[in-house]
């Protein structure tokens, strides 16, 4: 396989990971949202504020999305460089 073309498998790779753990973020806070509601309407718990909610989800799986990428994008192009060298 060519370098290039790996180079280009680990940033796909990346962004693949980048999206999936994204989508987890924003599901998790679609479901905190649903859950604070059927509280409220069952024991009158303050009613929950969906933006709030929402919007601190889309930043954590933006922060967390970007490390989790890096680190495994990071690791097979640092691989790659790596192998480079010991040729």
């Amino acid at each position: 396989m060519s370098r290039g073309l790996a180079v280009v498998l680990w940033i796909g790779l990346g962004v693949v990971i980048w999206n999936g753990f994204f989508d987890l973020y924003v599901s998790r806070g679609a479901r905190e949202y649903g859950q604070l509601r059927v509280e409220h309407a069952r024991d009158g718990l303050p009613e929950p504020d969906m933006q709030e909610i929402m919007s601190r989800a889309k930043r954590d799986g933006v922060v967390w999305s970007t490390i989790y990428a890096s680190l495994v994008t990071g690791a097979g192009l640092g691989t790659l460089l790596t192998r480079r060298r010991i040729k």
